[in-house]
């Protein structure tokens, strides 16, 4: 009798610590959501901004459903070293996203690049930001690509080294002895990598980012291009989701971005489940008609750059449009030259 009292006992016993186990890692779980819901809806209050021409591009007839439509993103990485809101856009990149094959489609764009800027005339693309913030960025991108910009995220670039850091730093290759030899000397040293993969700090990824003497604007436009693949492939990954808590945090304090809270959750499933994300690089040449340098685009390289982000974006009537900005950007040019 007792010895079967005892085997109840311990059997309930059992049951009631496995529930409380179960109890507790539920509550563990269901807690973390919480505070990853609760870090990312501070963030968006934080963050969220709205561009003066409103949500929608005037470039679009009806409003872009980011969560189902074919969309674009202009990342802006900005040189706030001296604090300013509208400083130089240290950093500039247009992203599209197609829904129906789970792509993505990335152009980084020289800052030296001489575009017209509207108001301005013919100037380097990344003096838009210094002159009208936001939207005169978005106006100059537009009329360069001739594509809408649905949405755009700014970021001190300065600052996206503590995020790398937060998810464990990222991969990347490199391939040049002289862009090895080139970030030892910029940083005095502190920047000491090889030819081949290496495993970037936020530091690092900085520095590899942000150098252009080793090559030029156009190259450094491509390691920032790998720089932010790189991310998003570690922040994909499910090794990551321990780290989201602290990323939250630092995109909070040094970021800008004109997607709702509903519309940057939306994003997660689609970034997640990326098939491809293919870089579109730009080629130009030195053009310096006085004092100041630009970058000259190769203007067959752009205008096969604007064919192949709109059919991404499968804008119809991709031809006539460009055909009409083309010849609107050699007006401009013939104007200024």
């Amino acid at each position: 009798m007792n010895n079967r009292y005892g085997k109840r006992r311990r059997k309930r016993r059992l049951k009631r610590s496995v529930i409380l186990v179960l109890s507790l890692l539920l509550i563990g779980v269901t807690g973390y959501g919480g505070y990853l819901f609760y870090k990312v809806s501070t963030v968006s209050k934080q963050s969220v901004m709205e561009p003066d021409r409103g949500a929608q591009s005037t470039l679009r007839e009806e409003g872009v459903d980011i969560g189902k439509d074919h969309f674009s993103v202009l990342l802006l990485g900005v040189d706030d070293r001296e604090a300013s809101s509208d400083g130089r856009s240290d950093a500039m990149m247009v992203a599209t996203f197609n829904q129906d094959d789970k792509s993505m489609k990335l152009l980084s764009i020289p800052r030296d690049s001489y575009v017209e800027i509207p108001g301005q005339g013919m100037d380097k693309i990344t003096h838009a930001h210094a002159y009208g913030g936001i939207d005169l960025t978005i106006q100059t991108v537009e009329g360069m690509l001739g594509i809408p910009i649905d949405e755009v995220v700014r970021v001190n670039f300065d600052a996206f080294k503590t995020v790398i850091d937060e998810i464990g730093g990222i991969d990347v290759a490199i391939e040049k002895q002289s862009i090895v030899d080139q970030l030892y000397k910029e940083s005095k040293g502190e920047v000491a990598l090889k030819v081949g993969q290496n495993t970037l700090d936020g530091k690092e990824a900085l520095a590899f980012a942000r150098t252009r003497k080793a090559d030029s604007d156009l190259m450094r436009g491509q390691r920032q291009m790998e720089v932010i693949t790189s991310s998003i492939d570690k922040l994909s990954s499910l090794s990551s989701i321990p780290k989201y808590g602290g990323v939250l945090e630092r995109i909070g304090e040094n970021l800008t971005m004109s997607m709702t809270f509903k519309e940057a959750l939306s994003l997660y499933p689609f970034i997640s489940n990326l098939d491809s994300i293919d870089k579109i690089q730009l080629s130009g040449e030195n053009y310096q008609p006085g004092s100041t340098y630009y970058l000259k685009l190769d203007e067959p390289t752009l205008s096969n750059a604007r064919m192949e982000l709109r059919d991404h974006l499968d804008i119809e009537g991709a031809s006539d449009s460009l055909n009409a900005i083309e010849h609107q950007d050699e007006e401009n040019k013939e104007g200024h030259s």
